[in-house]
């Protein structure tokens, strides 16, 4: 009898397994590309005193979510804005493809959407960024006051915006806001 059913066991041991299991995935990440779990801490490691270690920005610096791998490439070798560069002597360019892995998989919308201020909301955009020009001397309050001013003065993904830079400076991650406020004030080029 038991010769009849081992065949029927395997069988169902077999299609047990192949239903309970799930495909066994590369940690070399998708399609054999860079490992996201290494560029992870390895953004820690370089990145996180400024970015955070999560990439969500600091008073320091901005959030890198919604930047492709080309822009985060870009900004480490070639920075723009207050960014030091940090050449292949100090990070490998196989190290900096499994960060830039990383920021392309954190969620987040595109970086920098178009907007386009009105003169009265760039009054206050000014008045913002120089209570936050300077991380280490900021006047937290005053760019609120300024951010809120000019979130109540616009409308849809304007006040959006300006809504999502209160809330950074709010939250301690006036970096965000910072890199937001030059860009719309045309003081960065937008990468």
């Amino acid at each position: 009898m038991f010769r009849k059913l081992l065949p029927v066991i395997a069988i169902a041991a077999l299609g047990l397994a192949a239903c309970s299991s799930p495909p066994a995935q590369s940690s070399a990440g998708s399609a054999g590309g860079p490992d996201v779990s290494q560029g992870k801490a390895l953004f820690a490691t370089n990145c996180g005193e400024c970015h955070s270690d999560d990439g969500t920005g600091t008073d320091e610096a901005p959030n890198v979510a919604g930047h492709t791998a080309e822009q985060v490439k870009a900004q480490v070798r070639q920075p723009e804005g207050d960014m030091k560069t940090i050449g292949a002597d100090k990070l490998s360019d196989a190290d900096l493809e499994k960060i830039a892995a990383f920021v392309v998989s954190l969620p987040g919308e595109e970086a920098h959407p178009d907007i386009k201020p009105t003169e009265e909301e760039m009054i206050h955009l000014k008045a913002a960024f120089q209570a936050i020009e300077d991380h280490e001397n900021m006047d937290r309050d005053a760019a609120i006051t300024h951010l809120d001013q000019a979130a109540a003065l616009a409308s849809g993904d304007t006040a959006k915006l300006y809504e999502e830079m209160l809330e950074a400076v709010k939250a301690k991650k006036a970096g965000n806001a910072r890199h937001e406020l030059k860009e719309l004030l045309g003081m960065e080029a937008e990468h």
